[in-house]
């Protein structure tokens, strides 16, 4: 009776140990949200611990690396020689807002500035020296204006003058003047075929004999037309 009550004994055991083997699940399985977790990448280790996370200096969390940070207002100080007018003083500090988005610091905003200042200063030198080319070159057309120039360009040239001392005012002798630092408007127009056609024509309407200089010289005396019209004899000269 005893070795049937220890068969039996033996037979529940096993069952048991079967049941418990057949209802265990894996750990996330049981767990509800499990599922979510490993689509949102759990940085849990399985033994409860967190996992720690690098970034590198590349990245766009860690800047460009310096320790130099936005600063809470940004100063210019302007290379030497350069003088900053109260309009560009203005433009600077509104920049400063702009600057402060794109995470400047101060020493990338002062670099930027100077750059933007060195490419203004030689836009202005080529731009200034393309024009010159261009008056030089109306010059060079008029010599070879076969109404204007030739043989006849002194006396072309003295008609006019006189015409335009006559008639014209100080503004205007500025406008036909080359541009240069003591002349800022001028615009050269001294040197345009189709300017001093206009006035020789003019002139000669008038009666060119009637023109002469207030010091008593004829309009087409040769020093005082290179006075007037120095790109015309810079061969002569």
């Amino acid at each position: 009776m005893a070795e049937e009550t220890d068969v039996v004994d033996e037979v529940i055991d096993d069952q048991v140990a079967d049941d418990q083997v057949t209802d265990q699940k894996p750990a996330d399985e049981d767990q509800p949200g499990a599922d979510d977790k490993k689509a949102d990448g759990d940085d849990t280790k399985a033994d409860g611990s967190e996992r720690k996370e690098t970034k590198t200096l590349l990245s766009d969390d860690e800047g460009d690396g310096s320790d130099e940070g936005v600063p809470e207002k940004y100063e210019f100080t302007p290379p030497e020689g350069i003088d900053l007018s109260e309009d560009a003083q203005t433009r600077l500090e509104a920049f400063g807002d702009t600057a402060r988005e794109m995470n400047l610091s101060q020493e990338q905003y002062q670099s930027l500035i100077e750059y933007d200042i060195e490419r203004g200063q030689k836009a202005l030198v080529e731009a200034a020296n393309g024009f010159v080319e261009r008056v030089e070159g109306w010059a060079g057309e008029t010599k070879a204006d076969k109404e204007l120039g030739g043989d006849a360009l002194n006396a072309n040239l003295g008609t006019i003058k006189a015409a335009q001392e006559k008639f014209g005012s100080p503004a205007l002798a500025e406008l036909v003047g080359a541009p240069s630092v003591d002349n800022p408007n001028g615009l050269g127009l001294g040197n345009h075929p189709e300017f001093l056609r206009l006035m020789l024509r003019v002139g000669k309407a008038l009666g060119e004999d009637t023109f002469h200089e207030g010091d008593g010289h004829k309009a087409s005396d040769g020093d005082s037309l290179k006075r007037m019209y120095p790109s015309m004899f810079k061969e002569a000269s």
